[in-house]
């Protein structure tokens, strides 16, 4: 059964968190009990999430604000090693299901993408991002065990995945290389899955 502190932070799609209130909805806690599930490679340095009964995961990502606000009023926020730094904050609550998937493509300063069937996405829901387990980077077109996950961003920000410390106030989100992220679904940035070989092959 969920517990009531995570069933609230997942209604709060609608919910005017700033960084503070949302680093009180979970603090970071270097996967403490009961969020101690790790996926043995670098997405466990801004994740921390908890199995559940049917063998999913919930939890919560991680980001740090940069203190540049965008010039269409987006606070530009990244991932970061929440172990080294104190300023983390969740940017999002998600929850997972167990898939498989084949790595297709890795794009630079993005997410790999990743290969699945349509019928092996997990529905209902808003499943878009893939990720696997274990420390090694999965080999091209080798089908590897993970979990497909559903975003649910709890604030208003700019994403920027990489290089957000070079972003700047005079541009907007987009012109600065992020994504606009708005309270509720979110499927544009983690989006990682696709279902036809973008090589043709």
């Amino acid at each position: 059964m969920r517990q009531p502190a995570f069933l609230l932070a997942s209604a709060l799609g609608l919910w005017a968190a700033s960084p503070a209130d949302a680093a009180e909805m979970y603090p970071w806690r270097a996967h403490a009990a009961p969020f101690s599930f790790l996926f043995g490679n670098e997405i466990d340095t801004h994740q921390q999430s908890r199995p559940e009964p049917g063998g999913g995961l919930r939890g919560w990502f991680y980001v740090r604000h940069t203190g540049v606000v965008t010039s269409d009023g987006y606070p530009v926020a990244t991932h970061a090693d929440c172990n080294a730094v104190a300023d983390c904050f969740v940017g999002w609550t998600f929850e997972a299901e167990p898939g498989r998937a084949a790595l297709v493509r890795q794009p630079m300063h993005d997410h790999p993408l990743f290969l699945m069937p349509r019928a092996a996405i997990p529905q209902p829901g808003a499943y878009s991002h893939f990720h696997w387990t274990g420390m090694a980077m999965p080999m091209p077109y080798a089908t590897v065990p993970g979990y497909v996950m559903a975003l649910t961003a709890v604030n208003r920000f700019c994403f920027i995945h990489h290089m957000a410390d070079s972003a700047m106030s005079a541009m907007s989100c987009r012109d600065n290389g992020g994504v606009k992220v708005d309270r509720g679904i979110d499927n544009a940035t983690h989006l990682n899955i696709v279902t036809s070989d973008p090589s043709g092959m």
